[in-house]
């Protein structure tokens, strides 16, 4: 019997050089370390941050828009919801729809009620 690992478990396993991706803040919050392929609204909401949102997270409502200040590049491509999203709000490239965003690798951000 073979032993078989997801893709989705390794991206789990595997650490960005070494260590941990890392959200750090604009304002005075400590960072955080998070597991690669995480979402960004689940791991804020994890942290105990709010994260505001209206749909609960199933990339309608856009309220749960997160500005990327440091790392857009470590973060997933915008899907098919977030790029309509982002569109339709004519929100900048450097603004993330956090629910439909995964964490590849260390990221700085910062919203407008934290």
């Amino acid at each position: 019997m073979g032993l078989f690992i997801s893709s989705l478990h390794v991206l789990d396993c595997v650490s960005y050089n070494g260590s941990m991706p890392q959200i750090s803040f604009a304002k005075n919050r400590a960072p955080l370390d998070v597991s690669t392929g995480e979402n960004l609204m689940e791991a804020l909401l994890k942290a105990g941050l709010p994260v505001a949102s209206s749909c609960n997270g199933d990339g309608v409502c856009a309220k749960c828009k997160v500005m990327i200040i440091e790392g857009n590049e470590n973060l997933s491509p915008p899907n098919e919801t977030e790029a309509f999203l982002q569109e339709k709000n004519s929100l900048p490239n450097t603004t993330r729809i956090s629910c439909q965003v995964q964490i590849l690798g260390p990221i700085k951000v910062d919203t407008t009620y934290w």
